[in-house]
């Protein structure tokens, strides 16, 4: 059951499909990632990582993105204000590059951050806005929650709070050949 089913205002955003049924998406990155990323694509460093991940899960390591270049929920959610957009700043980049690939590529899910930020939250005002009722002193509900959230990009018809785009590979590795990457036209944080 999403956040949305559960009668909380949700991020309209859907997949982006193109007339040739290409699904695109955007990830931030640091400028001094490029050269890499253009050489061989986008590497898979972070494993799927939640208490008991499901089995289809186990031994995945993922590349995260957003349905949109700049998702509002970033900058102006009405739970957690813009809580989204200083994570993005402190750690993942402010290059914004395009995604587009075959609607049948494998692996790809969106995911609701929500129960993740639910925690982050906490931690700065001690409040919990959407009452999920998460310890979270250890995150492991969040976490587990959030994995929990995974719905195959195909299926997804809306619903999350802050969506956001999860590829996923067995093992680390190239998720994204650099075939399907470019810089975005738009750079909201440039």
């Amino acid at each position: 059951m999403t956040l949305g089913e559960k009668g909380f205002q949700t991020d309209t955003q859907l997949v982006e499909t193109l007339p040739n049924s290409n699904i695109v998406f955007y990830h931030f990155t640091k400028e001094d990632k490029l050269e890499s990323i253009f050489s061989n694509g986008l590497y898979s460093y972070r494993p799927v990582a939640c208490p008991k991940p499901p089995q289809e899960f186990e031994h995945c390591y993922l590349v995260e993105g957003f349905l949109e270049p700049f998702p509002k929920w970033l900058k102006q959610n009405i739970y957690f204000g813009n809580l989204g957009i200083e994570s993005v700043q402190n750690y993942i980049g402010n290059v914004l590059l395009r995604i587009e690939v075959p609607f049948d590529y494998p692996g790809i899910y969106i995911a609701d951050y929500a129960h993740v930020i639910e925690c982050k939250y906490w931690r700065i005002t001690g409040k919990q806005p959407l009452g999920l009722g998460y310890h979270c002193q250890n995150g492991y509900e969040a976490t587990q929650a959030y994995v929990n959230s995974y719905i195959p990009i195909k299926d997804y018809i809306g619903g999350h709070l802050a969506p956001v785009v999860q590829v996923l590979r067995r093992n680390r590795g190239i998720t994204i050949p650099d075939r399907y990457i470019s810089i975005s036209s738009i750079q909201p944080l440039t």
